[in-house]
Parts: C-alpha cells; sequence; structure tokens
C-alpha cells in the first residue's frame, strides 16, 4: 500500500514515518480520545474491541459487522480506521460515515476534525474544507462525508473507498442502506457497527448468517470490557452469579461489578440487551413481546448451518409410525415475502423440519410443499386460502394432493383474518409450553413478535419477518383437527424420542466447534 506522506516531513525521517503510518494501530496513539468518566481528553490506548477492529481491518476484511455492548468505544475505533484510510491515501478518495439522523451524522466527525490538530507539527496537512458535514484535505483532496440513513438516495451518487454506518439497527430501512453502500464500495471497505435492536430485524439476520454471507463478525461482551469491575473484598456470589461466573470464566470483581450495574437497572432484561454476554442476549425480545421470556427460554434451540434458502432445516426425519401436520404460510416469492412451512409430529408435538424461501413462485411453493408433506407420512397441509394461498392450493388440487385441512364445521380451507390469524397465535402460545426444542430463526421470529399501539394482532418488527411463526401456529391450529386413529404413541415414548433429538443437537454444537488442543 503506498502511504501518502506530508511534505513537510524530511528525508532522514521518512522511513519511519511511513512505517507509523502504515499501521492503523501504531497511527492510532498519535491521536486523543475523550475519557468516559472524567471528559477530558487521553492518549489513545486501544482498548480490546478497538483492536480486534484494527486487527480484522489488518487482516483484509472487507465485510465487517459489529455487534457490541454499549460504551465500549467501538465506534471510535471504527471511525480512527477511517480516518488513517483518509489520512494515508494519496488519491482524492471519499470516505463516508453513516447514522440515522441528521444531527448525530455530522457528530461523528467532530473526532475527525478534533484529531486533524493531534498528530505532530511535521505530520499536520493543509485542510480545505472543515465544514459541520464534511472534511477535504487540501493536498490530496481527500475527504471525509456525513451521510444520514433516513436518506432516500444516501449514497447511490457516490462512490466512498469505505463506508462506515454507526448504530446500524436503528436504521429506517437497514437492508435498502446496505444494499447502496455495499454496491457504492465495491471491493472497498463497508463496516456495520450497533448494539443490538430488535431480534429479528436485519442486523439481527446479517449477524446471525455470518460468516456464510461473506461477513465478517466481531463481538464485544460486558465482560471483556477492562474497566468493567468493582472492589469485592467481602463479596459472597449467588448461585446464580456462580453460574454466570462459570459460564464465562467471571472473576469476583466482575461480578461485583454485575451486581451494582443489573441492581441499578433492576431489570435481568435490561442488563442482558445493554451488556450483553453472547449473541442470544444481543437479540432478546423487546419487553412486551406477545411470547414472553418465560415460555421460551426453557426451548432448546438448534443451529443449523444453511446452504441457501432452498434448503429447509430439519430437526428429526420423518418417522415410519407417526404422523405429522404441515403448517404453510404462502408469499409473494421471486424476491418478495417469503413461503415459509412448518412440520409437527402428532406424536411428539415438536417441531421437527422448518423451510423458508422467496426464490419461487406459489405455485412452484405448491409443489414443493408436496414434496415435503409426502416425505412426512402424507402430512395434512393447512395453507390460507387468500391472497397467494389460493394459488398454492388450486395447485395442491391439479396435483391430486388430498391430505388438506378443511374447516371441521363448513368444509372450506382457511381463510386468514384478525380472528383466525389471532386464533393460530393463541393456540400456539397454549402449544408452547411443550415445545422443547425448535431452529434458532423461528425462535427470534417468535421472540420479535409484539403488539404495536393500536394493534390487535402481533407483528414483527419494521424490517423483520413473521413467515415461519405464522406456519408454526398454522401447524399447530392443523393439529388440533387431526383424526384420532392418527394420535397414535411412536415406537420409542415421546419424551425418550425427544430427549434423543436434543442430545443428538446438542452433540452436533460441540463437534461443530474447534477443539483446545
Amino acid at each position: 500500500m503506498t502511504v501518502f506522506i506530508p511534505g513537510g516531513v524530511s528525508v532522514r525521517l521518512r522511513p519511519l514515518v511511513e512505517k507509523l503510518l502504515s499501521d492503523v494501530e501504531a497511527f492510532s496513539k498519535l491521536h486523543r480520545v475523550q475519557d468516559k468518566d472524567s471528559k477530558k481528553l487521553i492518549p489513545f490506548d486501544p482498548l480490546p474491541m478497538q483492536t480486534k477492529i484494527f486487527d480484522a481491518v489488518r487482516s483484509g476484511a472487507r465485510r465487517i459487522v459489529v455487534v457490541k455492548a454499549r460504551q465500549v468505544a467501538a465506534t471510535t475505533a471504527c471511525k480512527m480506521v477511517l480516518h488513517h484510510m483518509a489520512t494515508t491515501t494519496p488519491n482524492a478518495a471519499m470516505f463516508a460515515v453513516v447514522s440515522m439522523r441528521d444531527d448525530s451524522a455530522t457528530a461523528l466527525l467532530d473526532d475527525f476534525r478534533r484529531w486533524l490538530d493531534d498528530v505532530p507539527r511535521d505530520l499536520k496537512r493543509p485542510i480545505l474544507t472543515r465544514a459541520r458535514g464534511r472534511i477535504v484535505y487540501g493536498d490530496t483532496r481527500a475527504e471525509i462525508r456525513a451521510f444520514t440513513s433516513r436518506s432516500q438516495t444516501g449514497l447511490r451518487s457516490f462512490s466512498p473507498q469505505a463506508v462506515l454506518m454507526s448504530e446500524a439497527a436503528y436504521a429506517p430501512d437497514l437492508e435498502e442502506v446496505v444494499a447502496q453502500a455495499d454496491a457504492a464500495v465495491g471491493d472497498g471497505l463497508l463496516i456495520v457497527e450497533s448494539t443490538a435492536n430488535n431480534p429479528a430485524d436485519f442486523f439481527s439476520r446479517l449477524v446471525q448468517a455470518t460468516p456464510d454471507n461473506g461477513w465478517t463478525l466481531l463481538t464485544h461482551w460486558w465482560y471483556e470490557h477492562p474497566t468493567y469491575r468493582d472492589q469485592a473484598p467481602d463479596f459472597e456470589p449467588t448461585k446464580e452469579e456462580r453460574e454466570l461466573a462459570t459460564a464465562y470464566g467471571l472473576d469476583r470483581e466482575q461480578l461485583a461489578w454485575y451486581r451494582r450495574v443489573r441492581g441499578r437497572l433492576n431489570s435481568d432484561h435490561k442488563f442482558r440487551r445493554e451488556y450483553p454476554s453472547c449473541l442470544d442476549d444481543c437479540f432478546l425480545d423487546r419487553e412486551g413481546g406477545y411470547y414472553g421470556e418465560e415460555v421460551l427460554s426453557d426451548v432448546h434451540v438448534v443451529e443449523h448451518s444453511l446452504h441457501g434458502e432452498a434448503h429447509g432445516r430439519e430437526i428429526e426425519a420423518p418417522h415410519a409410525s407417526d404422523r405429522y401436520v404441515v403448517g404453510v404460510d404462502v408469499g409473494g416469492g421471486v424476491g418478495g415475502d417469503y413461503h415459509a412451512l412448518a412440520v409437527v409430529s402428532v406424536a411428539t408435538r415438536q417441531p421437527v423440519y422448518v423451510e423458508r424461501n422467496n426464490r419461487i413462485t406459489p405455485a412452484a411453493w405448491a409443489h414443493r410443499v408436496i414434496q415435503v408433506a409426502s416425505r412426512y407420512n402424507r402430512a395434512i397441509v393447512l395453507a390460507e386460502s387468500n391472497n397467494h394461498g389460493h394459488l398454492l392450493i388450486h395447485e395442491l388440487d391439479q396435483c391430486g394432493y388430498r391430505q388438506q385441512w378443511r374447516n371441521p364445521s363448513n368444509g372450506r380451507p382457511w381463510i386468514t383474518t384478525l380472528q383466525s390469524k389471532l386464533e393460530a397465535f393463541d393456540t400456539l402460545r397454549e402449544a408452547l409450553p411443550l415445545i422443547r426444542i425448535l431452529d434458532r430463526p423461528t425462535w427470534l421470529e417468535l421472540r420479535s413478535l409484539t403488539i404495536p399501539a393500536g394493534k390487535i394482532a402481533p407483528e414483527a418488527p419494521k424490517g423483520g419477518h413473521d413467515d415461519s411463526a405464522i406456519a408454526l401456529a398454522l401447524a399447530y391450529r392443523c393439529l388440533r383437527d387431526v383424526p384420532s386413529s392418527w394420535r397414535t404413541s411412536s415406537l420409542q415414548s415421546n419424551r425418550t424420542r425427544i430427549d434423543d433429538l436434543i442430545a443428538s443437537a446438542r452433540a452436533r454444537r460441540i463437534r461443530s466447534h474447534t477443539l483446545p488442543f
């Protein structure tokens, strides 16, 4: 990489300066940052999260997503990366910082403006523009600009070399903003950093899909922060705190800090959301969720490595002596809303297979439903008949698949109305205490459902999905009406089958981790 060296640097010092400017971490130590407690400017001494970000950039990562606890200085490190790039490039390149509001976007440039004066005299550069939303170097014409994620055009007219999106989870339409930034930056650097917001929004899906989606995930949990600890001479941990210490390797000083801050917030939910210990904490349900933590916390969550949306998430293969039901949610497909299906065992009352797809038409989705339902011992299929559903049901009939749910009172297929939607979701609520195993995407969707102000039925957060949750609710609604002859016992006891499934899922998870030797 060619590094720009200011003309004021003597020939004798140029090799040393070039070495200094070539490394982002060494470069960062020339600057000062504001101390969180005293608010005074102190020398930049990179914290663990900041070092993670510098290491990822040095390793060549081009797409980085950062999920973090609060007050871990990740944003400062991301800004330093862009400041380093803008300072050292010999080209008239543009670098962009993006935030949700105009005031927060321009405030991101405050550190950049101050850092211009932190470097030694010989490294200071002529500045052509030091405006509220733009900084332009006078010698190279490199510039740093602030943008808002609320803009309709965003980065469409620009070709930045690097983009930083701060607190991205709170953008009105993050999926569109990321798509714009990805196209604009091309082979350059794109960093998306945020605390978590909703458990089924685009940011959560971006995080959950790493590294298969080509992004590098960087996390920082509260116990990794060196200052999150209190003196504890007479500290006696509770049973819960001892379990926490075992899970995350915490010492007494960290547990003392945890007890003090958790007590100040007066809520375990708020502490885990603001100071996560793992990804599950990041994407906790919002308080007031339709399905509360009390019914979802005991569910064993199965991790699946998906190879494209056309492939499903199998929890258990078909059992010869069991019968099954299938709930089907029908979307627009071909790049639009997702189709989803969920298969539930009659014997164990557990979900055994989930699939989601938005790349095929409703008619083609009907063929996929027939394939899955036939494999699961010709399961009964419950799909809505309104909207796109009438196309699916017509195709099921044309293909001769007769194992379809019909309303016992009038013989008609399912029609989704406000009342019937609530009926399906309430049926699922009754079944949740019995459900012991779920795939992660469906579990996250269930945790994200809330009833917005002025509404009656639960919905996914803006930018999120509820397709798999709806399919699962329809499956359990179908389960209520299966023939009595279907309620047979399996070769093994139901409890043993479920325990075997959970044990198998845990074993797969353990085998997927790198061994420590």
